[in-house]
């Protein structure tokens, strides 16, 4: 009992801390969700006076965007938790299973609107108030836009995949609405009534794709795989702060965590500076790096002593132990960063 209380405190800390901490994550999803009832009460209603199985696939739609709503607050609350002894990396990979998870409920969406719609195609139905009911799926598709807009742009300037994945499902869940308007529009004009069961499955197979490429998308950070962009971030910073102290950089990675980087990297350094001289000069260089790059996260260094094999590139002033002249600074490349010197190339084979 008094362990389940203490694990209830524990959780209760951690769950103050992050709504504290990340309110302007947390807000935003919850108007989405909130918002969300209110757009599937009036998806069902248009489904219900007008009978079309488009606008009840769109109704299902909105139903999913509910429930990855929901999911995505608590992996939120989840993954801005701090690190702690179980979770030393912390708990930001959480972000990559709910946008997964939301794709999952769009692929099992988009795979009940095709079977339907075909069901529907061969069985037949019968349209209602097909005018009155489409003017309020498009009304509700508007909402659906707008709050899809409102959090790619949130998500992008917090740098939340959570976000950025449910607002891209919002818009997506637009640009169909829009398409079933007008395919529903064709049929009122046309009074061809399959054409309604066909738009529903176009709709399916594009819920498909879309739920599809957000599981794939998500899997690779989920995976540690390479993500050159916010390498090179990292490299345009230390360009951009040329402190003369780094003569050259390699071995370079990095592990996602939510909106949270681990940079490893080893930094090659004048060899006559002391340990505790390297240890000052990396721990409030690495700060600078990050600042510079816009970027919350970690390095995880590797000091190498530059063996004076670099003086024609490196311009540190007064260096007591060169050997040759200076000649030119080069800029640090994406693939000088993650190269491997011969030296270390054993050692990195143990890993591959």
């Amino acid at each position: 009992m008094q362990k389940l209380k203490i694990f209830y405190q524990d959780l209760k800390k951690d769950f103050s801390f992050v709504y504290k901490n990340h309110k302007e994550i947390i807000k935003p999803l919850l108007i989405v969700i909130l918002f969300g009832f209110a757009i599937l009460f009036l998806k069902l209603y248009a489904y219900y006076i007008s009978g079309s199985m488009a606008l009840k696939s769109d109704a299902l739609e909105s139903l999913v965007n509910i429930l990855s709503g929901m999911f995505a607050m608590y992996s939120i609350f989840y993954s801005k938790r701090p690190a702690d002894k179980n979770h030393p990396y912390g708990h930001g990979k959480m972000e990559f299973f709910s946008a997964i998870f939301e794709g999952a409920l769009i692929v099992l969406a988009s795979i009940l609107i095709v079977y339907e719609s075909i069901e529907k195609f061969f069985l037949g139905f019968t349209l209602k108030e097909l005018t009155f009911g489409l003017l309020v799926n498009f009304f509700a598709g508007l909402i659906n836009g707008a709050l899809g807009f409102f959090l790619v742009q949130k998500g992008k300037k917090k740098n939340s995949h959570v976000l950025i994945a449910d607002g891209y499902h919002l818009l997506s869940d637009f640009y169909t609405t829009l398409g079933i308007f007008i395919g529903l529009l064709l049929v009122k004009f046309t009074s061809i009534v399959w054409i309604d069961p066909f738009i529903s499955a176009l709709f399916g197979m594009y819920l498909l794709y879309v739920g599809l490429r957000i599981i794939i998308t998500q899997m690779n950070p989920l995976l540690d795989m390479e993500n050159p962009e916010i390498l090179q971030k990292i490299i345009d910073s230390i360009n951009s702060l040329d402190d003369e102290k780094i003569i050259s950089i390699h071995g370079a990675r990095i592990m996602q965590s939510g909106d949270f980087y681990h940079v490893d990297i080893h930094f090659v350094l004048p060899e006559f500076l002391t340990i505790e001289e390297m240890n000052l000069f990396i721990h409030s260089y690495e700060i600078k790096v990050l600042k510079k790059a816009g970027l919350r996260g970690e390095f995880h260094s590797h000091v190498d002593p530059c063996k004076r094999a670099y003086c024609n590139s490196c311009k540190l002033s007064n260096c007591p132990i060169r050997v040759m002249n200076f000649q030119e600074k080069k800029t640090f490349t994406y693939e000088q960063a993650i190269s491997i010197p011969k030296e270390d190339q054993e050692r990195y084979l143990i890993m591959y």
